[in-house]
């Protein structure tokens, strides 16, 4: 099965895609390097498969406890 991907704001820049930094005489404006100045980021969801993984991983860890 393929990964649902999804778009979802950048939390570096918080979706402007720039950085601004603040200094006594000027301010500088910096490309995001998180998003690439795009302002949003790609999330792949994972797929059943995966997720039925981890979920098994997560029992044995429980059991060996």
């Amino acid at each position: 099965m393929e990964k649902a991907r999804h778009k979802a704001i950048c939390n570096h820049c918080k979706g402007n895609g720039y950085l601004r930094e603040n200094t006594s005489s000027y301010d500088e404006v910096h490309q995001c390097p998180t998003c690439k100045s795009e302002g949003e980021v790609f999330i792949d969801d994972p797929t059943p498969e995966e997720l039925e993984a981890l979920v098994e991983k997560a029992r044995l860890q429980w059991k060996i406890l």
